[in-house]
């Protein structure tokens, strides 16, 4: 199923360029000038003058001195009569013809020379232009495909660049062209995916991507029936909870002691239903499917999913476990919990809303009814973020941030309810108050909606409230409680994955008094981009044993005379400092990671070619 949902994504990408460059060539042709389109916006139309029969040779003697015609026609060029003779007749004229031209009065072969090609040229012109060349030349023409004959290019300097073709043999005018008419040929070859300019609407690229079209609704048509069979297109999903109903489900601990009935909604994944019930089972990914964490054991007649066959081992799926994230109450009547955390739902009033960069926020908030929350540092909360109107854009955007707002997409826009993670940013364990770095996702492209969650909660006025469930303590030091600890900690974070590695410092230096070397890289575009700079500067002055490494990979070119510090990619640096810094005290280090995905695996991967041991590197991956 992985495969076919891959395919069917790549397909989908194809396909839509293809929409894409049809709708745009579709809307060219509506708008374009037809007579521009043709080419002819200069060509005239000539009448030749009727010849005089009795001063004419005979056509039979014509026939007799030119043997193998087929065909004899009188024509007319420059006011001159001529018979036409036609040794090979091809169904059209710019298929291969074989033309002799012969002067009707003294019965002798003309030849289309330069001269009377550019007459010729001249008397079909009524531009403003002069000749400035003339070519005779054979096929390929370049605005000239299907032209199989020899032809007369005459080349007119006007605005428009007009270029006239003549056949070489007959004086037949075939063409006018000129620059709008090019462009009409390259939009109709874009619109019918002539790319081998084979001119026929039935070519061969046409035939493979209808095949791939048809390719496409079916794989689509199988994720779509998988996603049926998975209750993904219950009557509660699709109608937004209106048909939602609850449903009592039989709950079991891990040693198959039962906990009594609970009534589900089926409008929930079993995740978020749970925590409804203050049962909080541990999830890194916010019901993504990705972290394969929040598992539970059901019976093996209940579907699985692809997460559930991606993050669940062949004998787990065997023996009916699950991922609580991607089922709900209709599929099941009873469930058994595997592992579950000690986190208890939590209303939250926020208390303070400020940007610390131009796309990240620092949101601070309190429990209602002033209980205080006792976690590890590096500890995450799931903030259910309820079905509302969201905007693209900040609501108290401040004016010195506007400018790099310019360019982001302004979108209103409705969105379902929805769980999200964030990190706690601070880390002194037991506080009223609860610190989080949340960076605002904005819009790829009109098809795609900002990030829900963030864009919801760092819109949230102050006073206001929000549920969530938590701390989940997942992504902590190694040995945290142990102070005395000598393992040199390094941190490697970009972007708004400082919050739970600002935690860590601060639980090591301040709470701990921990004498162990940590040093801290913190990759960012510019220095607009450096969040808690000052702070981290003041810990590297007070405190000796810590080190703060920054490093912008999009300096501006203000910044290049302004800043010297490290730039590139932080991980790059680190790749640097591993084989010299940290060369003696490799073995013994502790590797602490968070940010984005990409950053992630290639420190990672890093580590590993320094065969540093796995179970001395730490991640925090929301993804």
């Amino acid at each position: 199923m992985l495969l076919i949902k891959k395919i069917h994504k790549w397909l989908s990408l194809l396909v839509g360029l293809q929409l894409l460059i049809w709708l745009g060539t579709g809307l060219y042709f509506n708008a374009m000038d037809p007579l521009a389109a043709s080419g002819n916006q200069y060509r005239v139309s000539v009448t030749e003058p009727k010849a005089e029969l009795s001063k004419l040779i005979e056509p039979k003697q014509v026939l007799q001195d030119f043997k193998g015609a087929v065909s004899l026609t009188q024509i007319s060029l420059l006011a001159k009569p001529y018979y036409l003779l036609t040794q090979k007749k091809a169904l059209y004229p710019y298929f291969d013809n074989d033309y002799t031209l012969v002067d009707a009065v003294t019965g002798k072969q003309t030849v289309v020379d330069e001269t009377m090609a550019k007459s010729l040229a001249s008397a079909s012109y009524k531009g403003p232009g002069e000749i400035v060349s003339a070519v005779k030349q054979g096929p390929p023409f370049d605005d000239r495909l299907k032209e199989k004959n020899i032809l007369w290019r005459i080349d007119f300097d006007d605005e428009i660049n007009t270029r006239v073709y003549l056949d070489a043999g007959s004086g037949r005018l075939a063409a006018h062209t000129n620059d709008d008419r090019r462009i009409v040929d390259i939009a109709f070859m874009l619109h019918f995916m002539d790319y081998a300019e084979e001119r026929s609407f039935n070519n061969v690229q046409i035939i493979v991507f209808a095949v791939f079209t048809l390719f496409f609704a079916f794989t689509g048509l199988i994720w779509t029936v998988e996603l049926g069979f998975n209750g993904k297109y219950t009557l509660a999903s699709l109608f937004g909870g209106r048909f939602a109903k609850a449903k009592k489900i039989k709950i079991y601990d891990k040693h198959a002691k039962s906990l009594g009935k609970l009534a589900m909604s089926s409008h929930e994944n079993l995740l978020d239903s749970l925590i409804n019930h203050d049962i909080a089972l541990p999830s890194t990914c916010g019901g993504g499917g990705t972290c394969g964490r929040c598992k539970i054991k059901v019976t093996s007649k209940v579907k699985m999913t692809s997460a559930d066959k991606s993050q669940l081992t062949e004998q787990e799926l065997e023996q009916g476990y699950r991922l609580a994230c991607q089922h709900n109450s209709d599929e099941l009547e009873q469930l058994t919990l595997v592992d579950v955390t000690k986190a208890a739902s939590h209303k939250l009033q926020l208390i303070s809303s400020e940007f610390i960069s131009p796309y990240i926020k620092e949101l601070r908030f309190k429990s209602v009814g002033g209980e205080r929350l006792k976690f590890k540092a590096g500890a995450f909360m799931r903030f259910f973020i309820p079905a509302a109107q969201g905007s693209s854009i900040p609501v108290d955007l401040p004016a010195a941030l506007q400018h790099h707002w310019q360019e982001v997409l302004r979108m209103d826009y409705e969105h379902l309810a929805c769980s999200r993670n964030y990190s706690l940013a601070n880390g002194d364990g037991q506080t009223d108050e609860l610190v989080f770095t949340v960076k605002i996702q904005t819009p790829p492209h009109a098809k795609f909606k900002p990030g829900i969650g963030s864009s919801y909660i760092c819109n949230l006025a102050l006073g206001k409230t929000i549920e969530a469930v938590g701390p989940f303590e997942e992504f902590f030091a190694m040995g945290s409680d142990n102070k005395d600890s000598t393992s040199p900690m390094v941190l490697i974070g970009a972007g708004s994955g400082m919050a739970p590695l600002k935690a860590l410092i601060e639980e090591q230096l301040i709470k701990l008094n921990s004498l162990r070397p940590i040093h801290f890289y913190f990759g960012a575009r510019t220095q607009a981009d450096l969040i808690y700079r000052d702070t981290f500067k003041q810990l590297a002055a007070t405190f000796p044993n810590f080190s703060y490494i920054p490093v912008l990979s999009r300096t501006t070119s203000a910044e290049d005379n302004t800043w010297d510090g490290a730039k590139g990619y932080v991980q790059d640096h680190l790749a640097r400092d591993l084989d010299t810094e940290f060369e003696s005290s490799l073995d013994k280090a502790e590797f602490y990671l968070c940010g984005p995905s990409a950053m992630m695996s290639s420190t990672i991967e890093l580590l590993k070619s320094k065969q540093v041991d796995e179970s001395h590197i730490a991640f925090d991956d929301f993804a």
